[in-house]
């Protein structure tokens, strides 16, 4: 899967699927293209998020291609790739942001939704979506109602 993405280095994305061939955890992460394709989500998936009214105030005052190059480094280690991810971490990294369960849910749904229009296989998914489960606590910082930044 061909990508013209400018907010990670193709060397970078190489080493890693390098990497990745070499390692048997790492068997979702290929299933899916390698990191070439989680970097095509991690376009579209901003692009939904950044076109949202409900979701784009919560980027207005970040470097979205950091978040996306963090976004790709992020999905994967969970996708068994190595780890490259250098980061604060995500309770740190979404401190002070206001994310109600609301909007970390529809944040959830565009992920997944963009996975699986990339033709990610299901097993994937239901296994992506239990890691968003597990790390819902360390993103969702607001009650309901809270309308971001």
């Amino acid at each position: 899967m061909a990508n013209d993405a400018t907010f990670i280095e193709p060397a970078m994305l190489d080493e890693i699927d390098e990497t990745a061939r070499q390692s048997t955890p790492s068997a979702a992460l290929l299933a899916i293209g390698g990191s070439r394709a989680v970097t095509a989500v991690v376009e579209e998936f901003y692009t939904r998020l950044l076109a949202d009214p409900v979701t784009a105030p919560y980027f207005r005052a970040v470097e979205v291609d950091t978040l996306k190059r963090h976004q790709v480094l992020m999905l994967v280690k969970v996708l068994g790739g190595p780890d490259r991810y250098t980061g604060r971490d995500l309770q740190t990294a979404h401190a002070g942001l206001g994310i109600t369960p609301e909007v970390y849910a529809r944040v959830c749904l565009y992920l997944l939704t963009v996975m699986h229009d990339f033709k990610v296989p299901m097993d994937i998914l239901v296994a992506a979506n239990q890691v968003l489960v597990n790390v819902q606590g360390q993103i969702v910082t607001a009650v309901s109602g809270g309308d971001g930044q």
